[in-house]
This record gives structure tokens, sequence and C-alpha cells, in this order.
């Protein structure tokens, strides 16, 4: 049973929670007003669609609210129970996308949208084609099967009932066998055009020169790889040539290198040899030498750090020297400013001055509150009054006038008191304001005199200190001037010394380098004596191989062409493999085809006697319901029944217009009027729903009533009450007839709308 629905934003409806029963729900309200929708949103919280949604005749964001809002998001919450069960849907769509959750006794199931789907039909036993096609019927559409023509009408009630199956089945199974004949017919055609024994004639004939080609192909690689293996000695002999020759033209510069370098060298010993310098008597001064160079690099590096200390000192006294002589100069000015001003005097004239301030002030305010009450009293007066505002004594207008000139008169004269007051005030507090600042110099200025008490002395004695440090710095300048010179006179006779002991070295290296040369010319002279090779050689293997290569390419040249033939010879044999392979894979398809075709005709026999024998059941059950309902239903005697007439080609609805005991079955489409018509269709979908999804007894009706007079209406409000609800467990009824309110037990919720305004749906309930 569906409990409950709440929808938010979901087109007219802004917020609407509908509460249903078991049995008769009844929605009514006029054009506009919401009641369709409110069912297409049952039916987009169980399937996640609806029939216009699904047929595009409305789209996802039309179902968002827009007026008198335009809101981002809609939603739709159903609750549904089977058996001791409740399921809660919740659906979403919006800016932001779609979503889905599914509940079952408050404990979460699902929440992908088409998982949500596919639970819920696993839990109704009914998925949404069958729902929209027997549960649910749209606006007006009670009896749209009717104005089909046969072919379509035929097709719908197969839907309806779930036959189409049958019929696509049989329709397939008709097209797949005139395909198959098709093909076997051009198979057989494409068989008859090629001469298989010919063929095989020519397969025979490919593979003999195959075979012979192999063999020939066999004798040449034996004698190709010989030829190469030959080539390739000859090849390695050569290359070992090549380079014998070149390490022996290498061998051969490299001892011309050596004999020129070791001549060379010769010839600077006896450059040296001619200079006759005695080594050990040059070590000797050197030695001398360099330890008076030494000592005379200490006593200069200490001469150096006693001028750079006594530099350092004269420099800080004279940046001392010169900070105390603005110290001075600070001071002078200081005490030139200050001149003929004392701190305690200025303090007490400060004081002296603010009491002074202070009594004026206070005279200021005292004047200020009598102008203040005289100004009240005179605005007494000036008012249309007879009595004294102070004493309450009778005044007549000659006294009101004269107290109103002498006061008026006072009250001038003491503003002019209190502005010259107040003046005075200002003049003595600008005058305490100088006299503050003053005091302020004079402060900080007996501070700054004090720092500077005892610059003199140390002034004096920075001086002194100054031009015995500069007197000292100048001996020490001119004691490291000596020692310098003293220094710089040892460094031409050292630097000679050290030149003469460079050359006693570099003639000891020159020995040296002239043994190690002649060491390695004995021993490439050896190494170039063992090398054979000679250009005759080298000649005699170049044509050698020239000769071998040539005869190798041949040989590689032939078996190319041997390969390629071969490759053809494969190729032709493959195809015509291939060609016998087709003819004999097309001789067995052709008789496996035509036994399919054999099949196929029994499975098509047994599609049409297996449907035709549902479809006679299933019509069957109908007609019984229909016949059980078109009493109740029906409010006249003129049709005593009602049927659904299975043709091969099409659906007859027929009702029985025989009387006394007569049978006579007449079409209801073209002969019954539009009442007449509805009641037929709306006995034939409650069966339908029956039928198809017993187990799923809800019915959905949107305006029911179309087309039935008052009679009719009255007839289906006593069905609706007290008939309907004993074969359908559950009812909902979308009308704008308010005599549907009427129907008994029935939950009516009447919805209302200002469609002027663009007002949301409102709900009541009578």
């Amino acid at each position: 049973m569906i409990d409950s629905i709440e929808i938010t934003n979901w087109k007219t409806h802004k917020k609407t929670r509908l509460e249903f029963q078991k049995g008769v729900n009844v929605l009514i309200g006029v054009m506009g007003a919401g009641k369709s929708s409110a069912m297409d949103a049952i039916c987009f919280g169980l399937f996640g669609t609806f029939p216009a949604l699904l047929s595009k005749r409305v789209s996802l964001e039309e179902l968002i609210m827009s007026r008198p809002s335009q809101e981002t998001e809609a939603e739709v919450k159903l609750s549904f129970s089977v058996g001791e069960d409740q399921y809660n849907v919740t659906r979403i769509i919006g800016n932001r996308g779609n979503s889905a959750k599914l509940e079952k006794n408050g404990e979460y199931i699902q929440s992908q949208p088409t998982k949500v789907t596919e639970e819920v039909e696993n839990i109704l036993k009914v998925d949404y084609d069958t729902f929209s096609r027997v549960v649910y019927s749209e606006q007006n559409q009670l009896d749209y099967f009717l104005g089909l023509a046969k072919g379509p009408r035929k097709k719908e009630i197969d839907h309806m009932l779930g036959l189409d199956t049958f019929a696509l089945a049989e329709e397939n199974a008709t097209s797949l066998i005139n395909r198959i004949k098709d093909i076997v017919k051009a198979e057989e055609e494409a068989l008859s055009r090629i001469d298989e024994k010919e063929l095989r004639k020519e397969l025979e004939l490919i593979k003999e020169q195959k075979e012979q080609l192999q063999k020939e192909q066999g004798s040449l690689l034996a004698d190709e790889k010989k030829a190469k293996t030959e080539l390739e000695r000859t090849q390695a002999r050569l290359e070992s040539l090549r380079k014998d020759l070149e390490r022996k033209r290498k061998i051969t510069d490299e001892i011309a290198q050596l004999m020129g370098k070791s001549t060379t060298i010769a010839k600077e010993v006896k450059k040296l040899d001619a200079m006759k310098i005695d080594e050990k008597e040059i070590a000797a001064k050197k030695r001398e030498l360099e330890s008076k160079e030494s000592d005379l690099k200490k006593k200069i590096e200490d001469k150096r750090k006693a001028v750079t200390l006594l530099t350092r000192r004269v420099a800080a006294l004279e940046e001392s020297i010169k900070s105390n002589k603005e110290k001075q100069a600070k001071r002078d000015k200081i005490t030139a400013e200050i001149k003929g001003h004392d701190l305690k005097s200025t303090k007490e004239r400060m004081e002296q001055e603010s009491r002074a301030w202070k009594v004026l002030t206070d005279e200021v305010a005292a004047k200020q509150s009598r102008a203040e009450e005289l100004n009240e009293w005179l605005k007494e007066l000036n008012k249309h009054i007879s009595k004294c505002p102070l004493c309450e004594r009778t005044l007549d207008e000659d006294l009101k006038k004269k107290l109103i000139a002498d006061k008026s008169s006072l009250a001038e004269s003491l503003g002019k008191e209190i502005r010259d007051a107040i003046k005075s005030s200002e003049e003595k507090y600008k005058h305490i304001r100088q006299l503050n600042e003053l005091q302020d110099r004079l402060a900080a200025a007996e501070g700054k005199l004090q720092d500077y008490r005892d610059v003199d002395k140390l002034l004096e004695k920075e001086k002194a200190e100054h031009d015995k440090e500069t007197e000292e710095l100048g001996s020490e300048n001119v004691a490291l001037d000596k020692l310098s010179k003293e220094y710089d006179a040892l460094r031409e006779p050292l630097s000679r010394i050290r030149a003469d002991l460079q050359s006693v070295e570099k003639r000891k290296e020159f020995e040296a380098e002239l043994m190690r040369a002649k060491e390695i010319l004995d021993k490439k002279s050896d190494e170039l004596r063992l090398i054979a090779a000679d250009d005759n050689m080298l000649y005699s293997a170049q044509e050698k191989v020239t000769k071998q290569s040539a005869e190798h390419s041949n040989l590689s040249a032939r078996l190319k062409s041997n390969l390629q033939m071969l490759a053809q010879m494969e190729s032709q044999e493959k195809d015509k493999e291939k060609q016998v392979r087709i003819i004999d894979i097309a001789v067995k398809t052709i008789a496996a085809r035509q036994k399919q075709v054999q099949n196929l005709n029994k499975f098509k026999g047994a599609l049409v006697e297996t449907g035709a024998m549902l479809r006679n059941r299933l019509v069957t059950s109908i007609n019984n319901l229909m016949q059980g309902l078109w009493p109740q239903l029906y409010p006249y005697g003129d049709y005593t029944s009602i049927r659904l007439n299975a043709k091969r080609d099409d659906y007859l609805l027929e009702v029985n217009a025989g009387m006394n005991g007569t049978d006579e079955w007449i079409q209801v489409d073209g002969t019954a009027s539009g009442g007449e018509r509805s009641i037929g269709c709306l006995a034939m979908r409650i069966a339908l729903a029956m039928v198809t999804v017993p187990n799923l007894r809800w019915l959905i009706l949107d305006e029911p009533t179309h087309n039935i007079d008052s009679a009719g209406i009255s007839k289906m409000i006593e069905i609706l009450g007290d008939e309907l609800p004993n074969i359908v467990d559950q009812i909902f009824i979308i009308t704008h007839e308010d005599a549907l309110k009427q129907i008994s037990l029935a939950r009516v919720y009447t919805l209302e709308r200002d469609k002027g305004t663009n007002a949301p749906t409102t709900i009541a309930q009578p």
C-alpha cells in the first residue's frame, strides 16, 4: 500500500504532504491545481520516471518549481508498505545532479537512482512498463486504445498483456528464415560458378614445383654458408694486417720523435755545464741569505703591528677630541639660550599664574550661571503672564516692561563681563603654557649641562696624549722604513742564487729524461723488428676478399631469388587450399542452414500456438472479471454483458445488446456513447490490472468520469465506494468532478491554486 508522499518544489507544489488510506483516495481540483503532478510524483518516486517524462513531453528541469520563485532542486519522498515491511524512497533532482535513497524499516538499502529503481521493482514484483500500462491510467486516456486503428490497437493491447514478445519473436523468426533461405540460394549460386576439379589439379602442380625449389634451396644454402665462412676468415686476416701496418707506422713515428727530443735535451745539458756552477757553495750562501731574510721579516712584522696599534690609538684620540669639542659647542649654546632664566623661579611663576587662572575660570562659571538664570527669567517675563515668575506678585504692563528693560540691560552687562573674563582667562592660560614650555626647556638644559661638566679637563688630557702618541708613531714609521729597505736589498742576490740552484736541478732532470728516452727507444726498436706485415701482404689479402665477396654475393642473390619464388609458391598454395576449404565449408554450411530453416519453421509454429493459447487464457480471465464488474459499473439495462474479443489482427471491446435470451454482440467503438465507452474501458482497465499484476492490487485513474453522464457518475460513485475496494486494495482518483467527493469512506483531498498570481498548490481536507 502507498502510505504517503511528500513533494517539495515539484512543479506547483511548494511543500505538499498527502497521506493515503487503504481503499479509495480522491484528489479533486480545477485544471492546473496540481492533481496529476501529484500522481506523477508517486510514479517518479517508485520508478524514477512517469509517462510524460519518458515520452519527453516534459523535461526534468521543468519539474523544478519556477514560479512564483525559481528553485534549484525538487524532492519526492514516498512511503509504501509490503506485508509487514515499511519502505521509504527519496529522490532529488536539481542543479547539483540527481540522487536517490531507499530505506527499509528505517535502515539504508540503496542510494544510486538506477539501483533504487531495480530494488523497488524487485520488492513490488512489477516493472515500470507494466505499472504504466495497467496500473496508472493517464489523464483522459482510459479509452485511448479504442481510437486506434486495428493494427496499432492489436500491438498496444498485446503489449499491455505482455504478448507482444510472442508476435515479435514470430516476426523475427519469419525474417530470419527468409534471410537464411536467401543466403543458401546465394551460396549455391556461388558454388555453381567454381570448377572444383581444375582447382584441385592446380593445387597439386604447385606442391610439386614447391618441393623441387626446396631441394635446390638446400644445396644453395650449404654453398653460401661455406663461401661466407671463407670470406669472413680472409676479412679477419686483412683486418689483422691493417692493424699491424698501422702499429708499425705509429712506432716508427714515435722513434723519430724520441730521437729528436734526446738531441734537444743533450744540447740543454751542454749549456748548463758551461755555466760551471758550484752547487755546495751556492747552497751555503742561500742558507745564509734566507736566515737573514727570515729575521728581517719578523722584525718588519713586529714593527708593522706597533705602527698599526699606534695609528688606531691616534685615530681614536682624534675622534674623541672631535666629539668633546662638539660637546663644548653644545654646552656654550645651551648656556647662551638659558641665560637670564632660572628653573626654580620659573616654576614658582607658573604656579602663581595657574592659581590666578583658576580664580578667573571660577569667576566665569559663576557669571555664566547668573546669566543663564537671568535669561530664563526674561523668557518667562516675555510670555503672556501677569505675575512675577519669582515672587508671583501681580504685574501691570508698565512694570513688566520696566523689569524686562532692567533685566535685559543687566544681562547685556553681565555678558560683556563674561566675554572679558573669558578673554583674560585664555590669555592667562596661554602664558601658563609658555611658562610650562620654558620650564621643560630649562630642566632639559640643566640635565645636558650636567653631562658636559668635565668636558674641558677631558679635552686637555686627550690633546696631550694625542701629541705624545703622534710623536711615537713618527719614530716607529722611520724604523719600519729602514727595515723595509734592508729587506729589499736582500731580494736581488737571493733571487740570483735561487736561479742558479734551479739550473742545477734542471740539469739533473734532463739527465734522467735522457735515460728514460733511451730505454723507450730501445723497447720501440725491438717491437718494430717483431712486426712482419708489409704493403704487398696487405694488397694480396684485399684482392682475395674482393674475389670471395663476389662469389658470396652471387650465391646470396640466387638464394634470395629462390626464396621469393618459394614465397610465391606458398602464397599460391595457401590461396588454392583456402579456396578448396571454402568449397568444403560452403557445402557443409548450406546443409546446416537448410537444417536451421526446418528447425525455425517448427519453432515459429510453436510460438504461434503458444501465443494463441496464452492469449485465449488471458482474454478468458479478463472477460470473466469484466463480466462480474459490468453489472456493478453499468447503470442501464440495454447492454447485459461485456467482453474483449481477440481476433488474429485486432482486439474488439464488445457489449451484448441481446434481449430476451438472444446473443447479439456489438462493438463499443462506434456504437456506444462516450460514457458507455469510458465505463467499458474502466471495466477492462480493472480486469487487466487484476490479471497482469495480481500481487499489486493498486489502480490509479486520472479523470475517469470523462464523457460519463450524471447517472453513470452516480453509479461509479457507488461502485468506487462499495464494490471496487473489495476487488482492488488501493484506488487513486484524480478528478475535477466534485460529485466524487461523495464516494463513501474515501479520503478526499481538495487541491487549490491561485493561477493568476502563480501561487503554489494548497491542500484542503473536507
